[in-house]
């Protein structure tokens, strides 16, 4: 995840529970890269879920590019979901390809709209619930 806000709500909400995390805080380091990759050679199955917006589809790409990491709930169908949740929020800067599904950068660029990692947090804390109880990640893209 690429908010630290987000990881303290789900630290509050899970406490000693809480299904591992790293959050890279926007751009990833070189530090954050290489324990992103050793913890996937450690057979972590590495998720990614950023802002929607154009610096946060950089940072998703640059991850994506450099870890095995997939993304979590980073589609054009999770991005349609949650631009109705803020209709009239800021724009979302430049946006560039977003590998994973070129119909994201389409869809952003028809709402013109940003959509920041934490107001989306109750969906991402709701998957990390059910990771908790099943050991495994849902919301694929």
């Amino acid at each position: 995840m690429e908010n630290p806000s987000v990881m303290a709500l789900a630290l509050r909400r899970f406490g000693l529970r809480c299904p591992p995390l790293v959050c890279t805080s926007g751009w990833p380091n070189s530090a954050a890269i290489h324990l992103l990759r050793l913890l996937a050679h450690h057979g972590a199955a590495l998720r990614y879920h950023g802002d929607f917006d154009g610096e946060g589809i950089r940072i998703a790409a640059y991850v994506l590019d450099k870890t095995p990491a997939r993304t979590w709930r980073m589609g054009a169908e999770d991005y349609r979901a949650a631009v109705v949740r803020t209709p009239y929020g800021p724009p979302p800067g430049r946006l560039t390809e977003a590998p994973w599904d070129p119909e994201l950068i389409v869809e952003m660029n028809g709402h013109s709209t940003a959509v920041v990692e934490e107001l989306i947090a109750d969906i991402l804390l709701a998957d990390l619930a059910d990771a908790a109880r099943s050991d495994g990640m849902t919301g694929g893209n």
